[in-house]
């Protein structure tokens, strides 16, 4: 009994080891889709080889050579054919360009606008003004061009100080007032509308995105920019 548990449990782990030499050196977040389901799938069948006495290994081992062929052959296509590498991984997608979101790429991804923020904080990024281009990689990382502008010499090449900057205030977000963000930079809505105006905006609806920097610059990108 404890020789037969014993060669399971060897076997389990050679499987799973043989999974990883398969799937290559990829850390987490290159994995595409079918290598997380080969993952899940892998270490689900070799934790029941290793644990279920009452079952032929065979009925484990099978599935689970089949699962590697496949994915290595998944691999293997990719690299070879970029159709194969788009079907299987996907292909990127731009998110932003020249400072203005591209909604319909954002659905696409099914991506909300919080998370966009979340992963442009994540680059330091935090004005949209300030990008040229934004990338949802296929491995869902988010690579971003900055404008000439702002990739340019910077205050400590130059030794020079700078003011304070802060963080911008999202003043209208999807065609709808952000009411507390108002409130605490002391801006009305007659004056946000006032300002719209002038960029012959009727509408608070046609704004996707409006947003204040501390200076009170105000930045805009609309609903049907793209």
């Amino acid at each position: 009994m404890i020789m037969n548990r014993s060669v399971r449990i060897l076997l389990s782990f050679f499987m799973l080891w043989l999974g990883l030499r398969v799937l290559g050196k990829k850390q987490i977040g290159e994995l595409s889709i079918y290598n997380v389901a080969t993952i899940a799938a892998v270490g689900e069948m070799a934790s029941s080889l290793a644990t279920d006495m009452h079952d032929n290994p065979f009925d484990f081992i099978f599935p689970l050579l089949g699962y590697f062929v496949l994915t290595y052959l998944m691999t293997y296509f990719s690299l070879k054919s970029q159709f194969a590498r788009e079907v299987f991984e996907g292909s990127p997608t731009i998110v932003i360009s020249n400072g203005k979101i591209l909604e319909q790429n954002l659905k696409s991804l099914r991506l909300s606008i919080e998370n966009l923020f979340i992963k442009l904080r994540e680059e330091k990024v935090f004005s949209l003004k300030e990008i040229e281009f934004a990338i949802m990689e296929p491995d869902g990382k988010l690579s971003i061009l900055l404008k000439p502008l702002y990739r340019t010499v910077t205050a400590e090449n130059l030794n020079l100080t700078t003011q304070y900057k802060g963080l911008p205030t999202i003043l209208v977000r999807e065609g709808k007032f952000e009411e507390e963000n108002l409130k605490s930079i002391g801006v009305t809505k007659s004056w946000l509308m006032t300002q719209l105006h002038t960029q012959n905006i009727g509408e608070v609806s046609e704004v996707f995105i409006a947003q204040m920097d501390t200076s009170g610059q105000l930045y805009i990108d609309l609903m049907t920019d793209w």
